[in-house]
């Protein structure tokens, strides 16, 4: 097969964590037949172009990617050219039909499948897509080394799909039902990872909260954190992302009481009106959602809370807007990822009526992002003079600045780094908060 396929790869990521874990994957597969990386795609024997489909405007991001492949391949027809991730699962056999310099489509649960097709390509020059969802979940439990941001955090996938089916959202089209990887398997990459020098993982799934309910031995998820906790020489776990009807006091008891899983939990609330989440088909009223960040907050000292918020919801009146105003102003979360809902395939709020223009919902955007952005500093500004358990993530070589975060999800940028570098645990005193990120000084 390595005689079929050599030279170098290049692969383009868009989207979540889990797209990118996705690409360290394929990575390690087109690396294992011989492919080395390449720094673009010019002269690549292999381009993979791994989408994000979660927002139209990600969509047209990987649109414009591939028109640009078209030359590249026309001056070099032995490339390969591969869509994988969401878009390539939503639309399936009609990416080849749409884009004629396309060789291969990969969907969500077929990366395993990657060196085979890739073979196929290369001797018979056929077009294919591989969009089947199955049983099979090779896919789901390969391992991948650690290719991420920073050489002292990995990320590792615990579960995939979502049978969560919001109005709104994609993934249960384009990742298929929730499907749990076994402990065992989790726990023997875990210790893998920590023993090449790991200090933090962060575990993925849409809906962490739900691992296990498809596992024959009913583990939890707060069970999983338990045996992961024992794991040395790790320093911290994080996880992403929890569902807030899911959230339960087992896992409030676990990020209290086990030492290396940090303060930091993210909780998507999406939108302050009942009337809006009830549309949204969220599974919980914001008195609740209110109820378990309350005691959150009570059990777990010092806990950060992000989370992540949608505006123009179809028929989102402005009494629901102010309502997620008066949300954020009330809840005071950490941070926000916040966006203008977007229309998305096959999803249910499609047909709902009463879609707001593009103008009212850039107008509710910014006032979010107002609103929150002042929260942010707050807190930031609150922080200084405070001490801090930062691990070290990278120096940047330009300015010799260091730069990690904090247990609960805050960065910081090290004024005088010397003697430090990645995976060095060290106390910072924190000396400005700025907008996003907090400036300190080792002690």
């Amino acid at each position: 097969m390595s005689q079929e396929i050599s030279g170098t790869y290049y692969i383009e990521t868009y989207g979540c964590q889990m797209n990118e874990h996705d690409s360290e994957k394929m990575a390690l597969l087109l690396e294992e037949l011989g492919l080395a990386p390449a720094q673009s795609p010019d002269h690549a024997r292999v381009v993979i172009v791994n989408t994000c489909s979660i927002r139209e405007k990600a969509e047209h991001k990987v649109y414009s990617a591939l028109g640009k492949l078209k030359s590249l391949k026309r001056r070099n027809p032995e490339m390969i050219t591969v869509v994988a991730g969401c878009v390539a699962q939503q639309e399936k056999q009609k990416l080849l039909k749409r884009i004629d310099h396309l060789d291969l489509v990969l969907g969500t649960h077929s990366i395993a499948e990657l060196p085979r097709a890739l073979e196929r390509v290369a001797q018979t020059r056929e077009r294919s897509a591989l969009t089947e969802f199955s049983q099979n979940t090779e896919s789901l439990h390969l391992p991948a080394p650690n290719k991420g941001k920073s050489p002292v955090c990995s990320y590792v996938t615990i579960m995939q799909g979502c049978s969560n089916f919001c109005t709104y959202c994609v993934v249960p089209y384009t990742r298929g039902p929730e499907q749990s990887r076994p402990a065992h398997e989790i726990l023997e990459e875990v210790r893998g990872l920590a023993g090449t020098g790991v200090r933090e993982i962060t575990l993925l799934g849409q809906n962490v909260n739900a691992y296990g309910n498809d596992l024959p031995d009913g583990m939890s998820f707060a069970q999983l954190l338990e045996q992961l906790d024992k794991v040395e020489p790790l320093d911290r776990i994080r996880f992403t992302t929890s569902h807030p009807r899911d959230f339960n006091d087992d896992l409030i008891a676990a990020i209290r009481d086990l030492e290396r899983v940090c303060e930091h939990v993210h909780l998507p609330l999406q939108s302050g009106s009942d009337r809006v989440l009830s549309a949204m088909r969220r599974g919980y009223s914001l008195a609740q959602y209110i109820e378990k960040t309350d005691r959150l907050r009570e059990e777990v000292s010092g806990v950060a809370i992000t989370a992540d918020m949608i505006v123009g919801f179809p028929g989102e009146t402005e009494a629901d807007f102010n309502a997620t105003v008066e949300a954020l102003t009330k809840i005071r979360f950490d941070q926000i990822f916040s966006f203008k809902y977007s229309p998305r395939p096959g999803t249910a709020a499609l047909r709902l009526p009463d879609h707001l223009t593009e103008d009212v919902k850039s107008l509710r955007l910014s006032r979010i992002h107002e609103v929150q952005d002042q929260i942010t500093e707050e807190y930031h500004k609150a922080a200084e003079g405070t001490e801090e358990e930062v691990l070290i993530e990278g120096v940047r070589q330009r300015d010799n600045q260091g730069f990690g975060r904090t247990r609960t999800n805050k960065i910081v940028n090290l004024n005088r780094p010397d003697g430090i570098g990645p995976g060095d645990l060290v106390k910072v005193r924190i000396t400005r908060g700025l907008k996003h990120s907090l400036i300190g000084e080792v002690i």
